[in-house]
């Protein structure tokens, strides 16, 4: 995975570049509105990873089921964070399930039951051992800084011109990256041209099978 990453970073680099100018050259500021195009893709990158790992998770056991599974909560718990669900004409009537207080309630069970298994699997200190050797970490360390990125050009601690086009961009990234983990992961369970390794262990290499 660190190959691949290592591999397409560049294309990745390219892209971004390529947004801002079209963004900024062209003024389509209305492609990082509310509930625009980059906002979209956020909400499509997330609800298919949560379903990915999901997943995986099934077909996981011990550590790598639990870290699957809480991989999947977080990004629906990002999901239900960047998406305003309650706004959908299908799901309206209930729409307070999934925004304010209900929101809350929801996500707090919902971790809850993932902190029970946790402690049902040998406790937090251990899983966080496992997570800490795990291949795709580097992953999620990238996603948190690029929400930390984001975080900062929301509340304007730079003042800045194109800010919100900066937040959501760097929003955008964080999604991808954090999403590309399940993709891979599902990419080579269908294919079967590659050895796979468990993911909590973090000198296994990707190799192709001979």
């Amino acid at each position: 995975m660190s190959r691949v990453f290592l591999k397409y970073w560049k294309s990745l680099l390219v892209i971004n570049l390529l947004v801002l100018g079209l963004v900024i050259g062209f003024e389509y500021h209305h492609l990082h509105n509310e509930n625009a195009l980059f906002e979209n893709i956020q909400g499509l990158l997330l609800i298919t990873a949560a379903a990915g790992y999901f997943w995986l998770a099934r077909y996981s056991s011990g550590d790598t089921r639990l870290a699957s599974f809480g991989a999947s909560l977080l990004c629906f718990s990002f999901f239900t964070r960047e998406v305003d669900l309650e706004l959908l004409p299908v799901i309206e009537h209930v729409g307070f399930l999934v925004h304010g207080t209900g929101r809350t309630l929801m996500l707090l069970a919902l971790w809850s039951l993932y902190a029970r298994l946790v402690f049902a699997q040998g406790g937090f200190k251990s899983h966080i051992q496992c997570l800490r050797g795990g291949k795709y970490l580097h992953c999620f360390t990238l996603c948190f800084i690029f929400l930390i990125v984001g975080a900062i050009f929301d509340r304007g601690l730079f003042l800045i011109e194109y800010s919100r086009l900066f937040e959501e961009l760097a929003e955008t990234n964080a999604y991808f990256v954090l999403a590309m983990p399940a993709f891979y992961e599902l990419y080579c369970r269908y294919t079967k041209s590659w050895q796979l390794t468990d993911p909590m262990n973090a000198k296994a290499e990707e190799t192709p099978q001979s």
